[in-house]
């Protein structure tokens, strides 16, 4: 018997909170190491502790919003957010200035860590504004894309895709009422919500999503789950949507105006997720558009006759070099429109964040996808 979907997403939270403070408290111990070196400065008990607190913070609110959501406390989420973001530019300043200076000690040169120091530490600071900034002004980002035997009804049709929104603590009611308008400028023919709609509260899911009832497209809103709706709980997930007007697509197909809609919903962190049945669905000579949150079974859903598989997840690293890790773990899937033959397959970056509020890596996006009838 499985346990309680609450229960369950607790001990997930509790599990991933006691090893990313631990990670991070380490890593933050290094960093002060490196802090003290660099600036000569007394490596007192207090130094230590709040390199300690500062490691800590991120996990330890990442709890606090979870079971308690106030304003003061996605507050201070938002902040050890941040911090976690600038402390990675800060730890590489670190590093590239004791590289830096022992290169110089072996040339035979005598030159002091602080000004190189200094100097890193403002472009790390430079580099996580722009990632601020950047995070929380998503472009339009336009594609064509071929699909055999289109219907008339779609040919030459836009359609948007929305993925990665994680609505919550930091991504409030605005930032979804943003997204929905610019969606809503490009006129589509149907919105796809391709997963992690939701973040890691939890108090607050209905509100957080009313936004998406102002979307407007010809055919209608459809929506799939992502891994963090497993988190939150799918259940809850689904109940907030309940007044929001758009078609959740559980494994289930739904077929518009000719065209073949199959949703793929994403497995609980227990369950291994077998594409078959659902893919089984489709009619391979028909043309079809498959959601699935993740760049995953990409030769499964090739072989079933796919004509477009719409992904997310990734968010393509979200904060550079992490995009490096991406590409590697997803064989290249994990970003952009990818063609063979009559297989297309799109990644999206993503809109909204998880973790720091930043994007150093890549544009956070509002898919826009031509439709045009293959030859």
């Amino acid at each position: 018997m499985h346990p309680p979907l609450q229960v369950m997403s607790s001990k997930i939270l509790a599990v991933f909170i006691l090893v990313t403070a631990a990670v991070l408290i380490l890593l933050h111990l290094a960093l002060a190491m490196g802090w003290v070196w660099a600036f000569d400065v007394d490596s007192s008990r207090h130094t230590w502790q709040l390199f300690i607190i500062l490691g800590a913070c991120f996990p330890a609110t990442s709890a606090i919003v979870f079971w308690k959501e106030t304003r003061f406390t996605n507050s201070v989420y938002a902040l050890s957010a941040i911090w976690l973001g600038y402390s990675l530019y800060v730890a590489m300043a670190v590093c590239l200035t004791v590289i830096g200076t022992l290169a110089a000690g072996a040339l035979g040169w005598q030159t002091s860590p602080q000004p190189l120091m200094v100097s890193l530490l403002v472009g790390a600071s430079a580099y996580s504004l722009y990632g601020l900034w950047n995070a929380w002004n998503p472009i339009v980002k336009k594609v064509t894309v071929r699909i055999s035997g289109l219907p008339p009804a779609w040919q030459n049709k836009q359609v948007v895709q929305l993925s990665d929104l994680h609505l919550g603590p930091i991504h409030r009611q605005r930032f979804a009422s943003m997204v929905v308008k610019k969606a809503n400028a490009q006129h589509p023919s149907a919105v796809f919500v391709t997963g992690d709609l939701f973040d890691g509260g939890g108090l607050e899911l209905d509100k957080l999503a009313d936004p998406l009832n102002q979307l407007q497209s010809t055919y209608g809103t459809f929506y799939i789950t992502g891994n963090h709706e497993t988190y939150v709980g799918v259940e809850k997930s689904l109940q907030a949507l309940a007044n929001i007007r758009l078609k959740i697509l559980r494994d289930e197909k739904v077929e518009v105006e000719g065209l073949q809609i199959l949703g793929i919903e994403y497995p609980l962190p227990n369950q291994k997720k077998d594409v078959g049945p659902a893919l089984a669905l489709l009619d391979r000579n028909r043309p079809n558009i498959v959601l699935y949150h993740e760049p995953k079974f990409i030769n499964e859903f090739r072989a079933a006759g796919a004509h477009l598989v719409l992904c997310g997840h990734t968010h393509v690293g979200q904060m550079w070099p992490f995009g490096y890790i991406t590409r590697k773990v997803y064989h290249g899937y994990d970003y952009g429109l990818h063609t063979e033959g009559t297989f297309n397959q799109y990644t999206s970056s993503g809109v909204g964040t998880w973790g720091p509020p930043m994007r150093t890596g890549n544009r956070p996006e509002i898919v826009v996808l031509m439709l045009e009838r293959a030859s």
